[in-house]
C-alpha cells in the first residue's frame, strides 16, 4: 500500500493505520502477517509529491477458505494541521487453494444427453474413468469425453444380467490401470464384478449378491458383502484379477459388520472399510474396520472410531460411505467421505492417519462449492472421491438441489 503526500509544509506527519476488526474477516496472524496496529511517518524533508509505502504480507496456510477481507481505517493525530484523504481503505485476500473443475456438464455430457459420472478413478495418465448411470454406458475424460463402454457394449458384457445395468456401487484401480467396476441393476440384489482393462477385452471376473466395495492389490480383487442385501454373510471376499465366471471365495466374515461402499487397501496389504450404524456390537458400530493378512490368515479388528471425543467429524453425521488411501510426505492417510446430509456444512472429507489415527477436517460442501466456478455441488450415490497417486482428491456432483454436473479436484489437503 502506497501513500502519497502534497505540500507536507515542513513538518513530520504520522498517519496512524489500524485494522477495523468490526468489518474485517481476515485476522492478522493467521491470514495477514502485520500488526492490528501501526504507524507511518513522513519525514520533515518530505517534499510534495512524495510517497511511502506500507508491506502486507499474506499467509499462505494452503487451505480452503472463502476470499477474506482486511478493512483499515486511517487517522491522523489532531495536533497535527494536515487534512487526510481517504479514512479507510480494505484488501480482499483471494484464495487460491481452490478447487479445479476437471470437467463441467457441458463437457461431461454424452451424445445421448444423459450427463451424469458416478465410480471415478483416475489412470495414471490422468484420465479420469466413471460410470454414467443416466446414459449407461462407461466414459473417460482428459480434454474431452471418450466412450470406454456403450451402454449396449456393457450390458452385451454382462450377459448374465438380464436386466439393464444402471447402478455402480464401488470402483478400483490396480497398478497397471485396469478399472474394477461393481455393476447391478438398482433393483436387483446381483453384483457383478467387472474388469475393464487398459487394453483388452472386458471381463466379469464373477458375481454375488449384496457386493458393496471393491479394492485390489496384488493380483487379488476384494471385495465387500453385506448380508442384508443378499450376500452369503457380512465380511470379506475375493476373486482373482484374470479368471472370468469365479466362485467368490471368502477371506473373512463377522456378522458384527455393517459394510457399506468404500473399501481400500494399504501398502502392507491391510483392507479398510466402515462399518455403519446397524452393526451387531458397539466395538464395530459406526467404526473403521481393518483386517490384517487377508491373503493369509485374516483377522478382523476395530480401527478407529471417526466420531471420537475432539474428533471434527463428531457428531456431524454418520454416513462415511467412502474410504480411499493416499500417500503423503512418506505417510499413509485414510481419506474419508461423510456424506451425511446432517454433517455441519455439509458433507465432509477428512484424512485418518494410518500410523497414529489422527483425524483431519481437509474440506466440506460449503468450502468446496464456494471455491468451484460451477453451480452448487450434490454429492452422487456412491463412490463421490477418488484419490490419485499424488494425493490430490477429486469429487464429482449430480444435478440437484441447484447444483451441477462436474468433476473437480483439489491438490495439497493432505496433513
Amino acid at each position: 500500500m502506497e501513500l502519497t503526500i502534497s505540500d507536507p509544509g515542513f513538518k513530520e506527519v504520522p498517519i496512524d493505520v489500524s485494522l477495523n476488526a468490526s468489518q474485517s474477516t481476515a485476522t492478522p496472524g493467521e491470514d495477514l502477517r502485520i500488526p492490528a496496529d501501526t504507524t507511518l511517518r513522513f519525514p520533515e524533508s518530505a517534499t510534495s509529491g512524495g510517497s511511502i509505502s506500507l508491506e502486507i504480507s499474506i499467509v499462505d496456510d494452503e487451505m480452503i477458505e472463502q476470499d477474506e477481507t482486511a478493512v483499515y481505517s486511517l487517522s491522523i493525530p489532531d495536533s497535527v494541521d494536515t487534512e487526510i484523504g481517504t479514512s479507510q481503505f480494505s484488501l480482499t485476500i483471494e484464495n487460491n487453494d481452490f478447487f479445479e473443475v476437471v470437467a463441467d456438464a457441458n463437457g461431461l455430457e454424452p451424445a445421448s444427453g444423459n450427463t451424469d459420472a458416478h465410480c471415478i478413478v483416475q489412470r495414471s495418465s490422468g484420465e479420469n474413468v466413471f460410470f454414467n448411470s443416466s446414459d449407461g454406458g462407461i466414459f473417460s475424460y482428459d480434454d474431452g469425453l471418450s466412450v470406454e463402454r456403450s451402454a449396449m457394449d456393457l450390458n452385451a458384457d454382462i450377459a448374465a444380467e438380464s436386466s439393464t445395468i444402471n447402478r455402480c456401487d464401488g470402483v478400483a484401480k490396480d497398478a497397471n490401470d485396469n478399472v474394477y467396476f461393481l455393476f447391478r441393476n438398482d433393483e436387483g440384489s446381483t453384483t457383478h464384478v467387472y474388469k475393464l482393462p487398459a487394453s483388452g477385452s472386458p471381463t466379469v471376473l464373477g458375481s454375488e449378491a449384496g457386493l458393496r466395495g471393491v479394492t485390489h492389490d496384488n493380483g487379488t480383487v476384494y471385495l465387500a458383502g453385506v448380508a442384508f442385501d443378499g450376500a452369503p454373510e457380512d465380511g470379506f471376499y475375493s476373486v482373482n484379477d484374470t479368471g472370468a465366471g469365479q466362485s467368490v471365495s471368502t477371506v473373512i466374515t463377522d456378522a458384527n459388520l455393517d459394510l457399506g461402499s468404500g473399501m481400500d487397501v494399504d501398502s502392507d496389504g491391510n483392507l479398510y472399510a466402515f462399518s455403519g450404524g446397524f452393526g451387531g456390537t458397539v466395538s464395530r458400530t459406526l467404526k473403521i474396520v481393518r483386517v490384517t493378512n487377508p491373503s493369509g490368515s485374516p483377522t478382523i479388528e476395530t480401527f478407529v472410531d471417526p466420531y471420537r471425543s475432539g474428533s471434527p467429524l463428531a457428531d456431524n453425521g454418520d454416513n462415511i460411505v467412502d474410504v480411499d488411501v493416499a500417500s503423503n510426505g512418506g505417510n499413509e492417510f485414510l481419506v474419508v467421505y461423510n456424506g451425511s446430509f446432517s454433517a455441519e456444512n455439509g458433507e465432509q472429507w477428512a484424512s485418518i492417519g494410518i500410523s497414529d489415527q489422527s483425524i483431519s477436517l481437509l474440506f466440506n460442501q460449503s468450502q468446496l462449492a464456494g471455491n468451484t466456478s460451477v453451480s452448487g455441488y450434490t454429492g452422487g450415490f456412491t463412490e463421490p472421491t477418488a484419490v490419485n497417486d499424488d494425493g490430490e482428491v477429486l469429487v464429482a456432483s449430480r444435478s440437484a438441489f441447484g447444483a451441477s454436473y462436474y468433476i473437480a479436484k483439489v491438490a495439497n489437503m493432505l496433513p
